[in-house]
């Protein structure tokens, strides 16, 4: 700084100029005093500047870690989410199976029951009603239904068309005066049951009743008038009537 000072001093000297040399020195070391605040300043402005550089990069460091851990978890979600998914894709897709098995189990279903025998019959003794004779076969011959056809209206015999389990009701009615009515169903000429009634008043009775029987194919059943007994129907009111059906095939 001395230095610059007297070349400064000696160039004035050279240039002619009359100059103080102690007011020269003064604005001198005001001009270096000057710079030296300047200095300071700037220094000052550099260590903030510094500072603030430092607050940001750590502030550029948390965002960074926390974008970070952001990814991590949008992955980690991701991943929940894609498991969840596959999980239920697998479990759709096993209850499309299941109800496809279920479809095709139906569709068999009403395959067997399309392709299975249909039998069912009702047919009223009408005016054939009123025999009297010893083991009378009782022909039905008002047929009301007869899927199946196997019933005979000419016969009185139902023949089973198939091996199943079927259901046969009977209902008949007589005007009872001092005389007892009876009613027998027979299987294969075999008698399974027999009804009695007995009254003197001259008013109708009926007999009712039904059994679920196992036939075999060909197997008959017919109801049967005992001996001096007798029933009663008309071909318009249907009181006596023998029904039957199958119940499913075995």
């Amino acid at each position: 700084m001395r230095a610059a000072i007297s070349l400064l001093v000696l160039l004035l000297s050279m240039c002619g100029v009359q100059t103080d040399v102690s007011t020269e020195l003064k604005e001198l070391r005001d001009m270096v005093v000057e710079l030296k605040g300047r200095h300071v300043a700037i220094e000052a402005e550099n260590a903030a500047m510094s500072q603030r550089l430092a607050v940001s990069e750590y502030t550029v460091q948390a965002l960074e870690q926390e974008l970070q851990d952001t990814k991590v978890e949008m992955k980690t979600e991701v991943d929940n989410l894609k498991k969840e998914n596959a999980a239920q894709e697998a479990e759709l897709a096993a209850v499309k199976t299941r109800l496809a098995a279920t479809e095709t189990e139906v569709e068999n279903l009403e395959k067997e029951i399309r392709a299975a025998p249909k039998v069912a019959f009702s047919a009223a003794l009408g005016d054939s009603a009123g025999g009297l004779g010893g083991g009378l076969d009782l022909v039905f011959q008002r047929v009301i239904t007869n899927v199946g056809e196997a019933y005979s209206s000419t016969t009185g015999f139902f023949t089973a068309p198939v091996r199943g389990a079927y259901y046969f009701r009977f209902t008949v009615l007589d005007h009872l005066d001092s005389r007892i009515m009876s009613i027998r169903m027979h299987k294969n000429g075999e008698r399974l049951m027999q009804l009695v009634e007995y009254d003197t008043d001259g008013n109708a009775s009926y007999l009712s009743s039904g059994l679920a029987l196992q036939l075999e194919q060909g197997d008959t059943v017919n109801m049967v008038v005992p001996a001096d007994y007798r029933l009663f129907d008309n071909s318009a009111e249907s009181r006596s009537t023998f029904s039957g059906f199958l119940l499913f095939p075995l």
